[in-house]
């Protein structure tokens, strides 16, 4: 999933697909973020201002693609913030109090995973404790915590009937929405956050009791401070993303499939049942009305001389239909031919062609599955004697009115005389 920014404030989630023409993907694709995940999205950061712990609500709308902030709160207990919570939406807890602790390495170092917080953190003991690993601009974020620590305040929320669906710790979010965030400096609730620059390329992280207001622009979106990192949470959890590397990471997956399952079977339940009542309600207010009177119907035209005229002029018109269908289909073999023969009259005697394919299969037919076609291309396959030639020919062929673009997903050299190549032809479809 792509982030893109929006036209009215919003940011933007879409697919990229490259044989995307009508929208259809994108429909389902949006059908399937929604039935998985939903449209509304809470991001909670747990914090410390003065000692205290604070819970910090960023709820975040989805509605035609675009990503909006509707509200921003802080609470000072969790119970009141249980209670303006609405039930079942999703939850992404960002746990980022004094006790989690974050240091940065440059994301060059050859130390992957646990040995790199074995490195900075020697001596930590990998039962009693959770690291996450994340990728920020030129750097790597490395955060710890009390395994029981984050266990405690996770069973607390479920206790309160909270969904969550992720977890980070401390600004570990920021990797989903770094590449928007502009500035030397970042302020979230409780740090500032100094970016590398020209002369430096490393991190530094200091804790704020009251960090200065800040509001910064992704692409169009207004975001405060106080709501980077439940911002960040949401985005990395509608992008399914798989760049921060954690020691539970199993724990987060089991959240998402658990919230998931429940949230599909939910609707697909109110839907049977509504579908279901619906069809019993159509049955008896529609099919009992109308039964005798469509028995009646068929009679008469078995009967009425009047109605058979009508069939004949029916089966006419079927009849031109289907000559205009088999004049159709005969006008795409015409074209093929048209395509064909305009692309043999230019090969040079230095290129052997071993296959052409109009209209190749995206797949391998399979029982069951309807035929799927690349439309308007042409897959050519062969051997070139003449590098030379062979960009000559891509050329020309491109100099073609008919010939939106040429594109090479093949060049091999298969000895010192010969190369074997496989070149698409996208069509340009009046």
């Amino acid at each position: 999933m792509a982030i893109q920014p929006a036209q009215k404030g919003g940011l933007q989630t879409e697919v990229d697909h490259p044989y995307q023409t009508n929208g259809d993907l994108l429909v389902f694709e949006r059908l399937k973020t929604y039935l998985a995940k939903g449209t509304t999205f809470y991001g909670l950061e747990v914090f410390q201002s003065d000692g205290a712990t604070q819970y910090h609500i960023t709820e975040v709308a989805r509605k035609k693609g675009e990503l909006n902030i509707v509200r921003s709160t802080n609470f000072g207990n969790l119970e009141a913030m249980a209670k303006e919570l609405k039930p079942q939406l999703p939850v992404y807890l960002v746990y980022n109090t004094a006790s989690v602790i974050t240091k940065t390495i440059e994301k060059s170092s050859a130390l992957k995973q646990r040995a790199l917080v074995e490195n900075l953190f020697p001596g930590l003991n990998f039962e009693d404790f959770l690291y996450q690993i994340a990728p920020v601009r030129n750097c790597l974020l490395v955060s710890i915590c009390k395994k029981k620590e984050l266990e405690d305040l996770m069973e607390m929320l479920k206790s309160h009937k909270i969904q969550l669906v992720g977890a980070s710790l401390g600004p570990g979010p920021l990797h989903s929405i770094i590449d928007f965030l502009q500035g030397a400096s970042i302020t979230t609730n409780s740090e500032t956050i100094a970016l590398e620059d020209a002369n430096n390329n490393s991190i530094t992280i200091a804790r704020q009791e009251k960090p200065q207001p800040t509001t910064y622009d992704l692409n169009g979106l207004a975001v405060d401070h106080t709501d980077v990192l439940g911002f960040g949470g949401i985005v990395d959890f509608l992008s399914d993303g798989n760049r921060v590397d954690s020691n539970f990471g199993h724990t987060v997956e089991g959240l998402r499939n658990n919230f998931t399952t429940n949230r599909t079977f939910t609707l697909l339940l109110r839907s049977f049942i509504v579908i279901l009542l619906g069809i019993l309600l159509v049955n008896f207010l529609v099919f009992n009305r109308y039964f005798e009177g469509v028995e009646r119907i068929r009679t008469n035209l078995a009967l009425d001389s009047e109605n058979k005229k009508n069939l004949t002029l029916i089966r006419d018109r079927v009849h031109e239909k289907e000559k205009k269908v088999d004049a159709l289909i005969s006008q795409s073999n015409s074209r093929s031919t048209y395509y064909l023969d305009r692309l043999a009259a230019t090969i040079p005697q230095s290129i052997l062609l071993s296959e052409i394919q109009y209209q190749p299969l995206v797949r391998p037919v399979q029982d069951n599955k309807p035929i799927a076609l690349e439309r308007n291309t042409i897959l050519v396959m062969g051997s070139s004697k003449n590098s030379a030639d062979f960009s000559d020919w891509i050329t020309q062929m491109e100099a073609m009115d008919w010939v939106e673009t040429v594109e090479t997903k093949d060049y091999d050299y298969s000895n010192n005389n010969s190369s074997e190549f496989k070149l698409q032809l996208y069509l340009a479809v009046p």
